[in-house]
């Protein structure tokens, strides 16, 4: 696609992404340091000091709990304890620690844990680059219906990334993620329509996806919107 590099697939990780995915119960052991006045539950103490729930924010004290609801089973708490190695949050910034605890909550069907895996295989962030690997995760996660991990499905089958180019199952997965929301998907499938590559060239429909990234603060969006002839 002439107009649409690679930079515009989602190339930065998911922020504190909570999916619907059910949390491992157990009955947890306490760390050394005393919990919050109530709570005994290391996933929940630890969120409660990441997001400065009723209380200050303390990355240190988050960490120590995750960690230990994350070595507990907790499939969240794996996710945000990858995070926090990831950014350096409460610990030294790691990205190979990141990667070791993205792979368990992945395997358990965490969309954020498997989009950044994704993401952290196909950029070399605490690992080689590994473009097939890549591909293969935001399969899955694209599978689960994520639409981040939807639209860079689409993008590498249009470009080839990982797996064999199909301008086909591009388009498919652009137009998913788009039709949830996705602004990048949305940028997307603007410039296919415009440009007629794996749609039907359709100037209309081109504006109405481009308008909807634009409108959810896509700059790209707007710079193309631009320079389109006004309808008559």
């Amino acid at each position: 696609m002439s107009r649409h590099p690679v930079s515009c697939l989602h190339n930065a990780l998911l922020d504190w992404y909570t999916p619907p995915v059910p949390i491992k119960q157990s009955i947890p052991q306490r760390p050394s340091s005393a919990p919050p006045a109530g709570m005994t539950d290391p996933m929940e103490i630890g969120r409660s000091y990441l997001y400065g729930l009723n209380r200050r924010k303390n990355y240190r004290k988050a960490f120590a709990y995750l960690q230990q609801a994350a070595e507990e089973g907790y499939v969240h708490a794996q996710y945000l304890l990858a995070m926090a190695y990831a950014r350096g949050l409460g610990v030294q910034k790691n990205l190979r620690k990141a990667i070791q605890w993205y792979w368990p909550a992945a395997r358990k069907g965490h969309p954020g844990a498997i989009f950044n895996l994704a993401l952290s295989y196909e950029k070399g962030h605490g690992s080689r680059p590994d473009r097939r690997v890549a591909f293969s995760l935001y399969r899955k996660g694209a599978m689960l219906g994520d639409r981040a991990a939807q639209c860079n499905l689409g993008m590498a089958y249009l470009e080839g990334i990982g797996t064999k180019r199909n301008i086909r199952l591009g388009i498919r997965w652009i137009k998913r993620a788009a039709k949830q929301g996705d602004a990048k998907a949305e940028y997307n499938l603007g410039l296919a329509y415009l440009e007629g590559e794996g749609l039907k060239q359709n100037q209309s429909f081109a504006r109405y996806w481009l308008k909807r990234a634009a409108a959810r603060g896509h700059r790209r969006a707007s710079a193309v919107l631009r320079g389109l002839r006004q309808p008559d």
